[in-house]
């Protein structure tokens, strides 16, 4: 009785029955001597307004991979190859303004495709696309600039494409069907 009331309770509380895994796409260009991101303004759903990288949720049967590789090309028109994409980092994202709470898995790749061009294919969900220097975003943006799970990777420990966080994706095991 009273752990289905919380339950209930909790459940009416949040916009969502279960936490929600979302994938975010670090892309990194080299320019001169610095590490550009891409970067965009997200609009018409939680976090507008909001600084944040190109990314979605991972649907079932996806690998994180797939996942980054068809939310960038979605929302940007850049293609990724899967095998580019390496482990960067994880973060808890308790959104509690909007009732909602997600598990967001970073993917980090080198974008190195000049013939390739950013376009914003979401228009309704982004207002525009810009390289930013990567070093510069916890100076250049205030916390409360950023969506909530960018946030928590700029205010980490992350090092772009350090050869220490990538490598943790060897240590991941995904579950296939034999």
């Amino acid at each position: 009785g009273h752990l289905v009331r919380r339950l209930c309770t909790m459940e009416a509380k949040w916009n969502q029955k279960h936490v929600k895994v979302g994938v975010g796409a670090l892309v990194f260009r080299r320019k001169k001597d610095s590490l550009e991101v891409l970067l965009g303004k997200r609009k018409g759903s939680h976090g507008a307004g909001k600084y944040a990288l190109p990314g979605g949720h991972l649907e079932l049967g996806e690998s994180w991979e797939e996942c980054a590789s068809r939310e960038l090309e979605e929302e940007t028109n850049l293609k990724i190859d899967q095998k580019a994409w390496n482990f960067a980092f994880v973060s808890n994202d308790v959104m509690r303004k909007d009732k909602k709470h997600y598990i967001t898995i970073f993917l980090q790749s080198i974008f190195d495709d000049e013939k390739q061009e950013v376009k914003n294919m979401e228009p309704d969900k982004c207002e525009k696309w810009d390289w930013v220097e990567f070093k510069e975003i916890k100076n250049d943006y205030k916390p409360e600039e950023l969506f909530i799970p960018f946030n928590h990777l700029i205010h980490s420990n992350f090092k772009p494409l350090a050869t220490a966080s990538a490598s943790l994706s060897a240590e991941i095991a995904y579950s296939k069907e034999v």
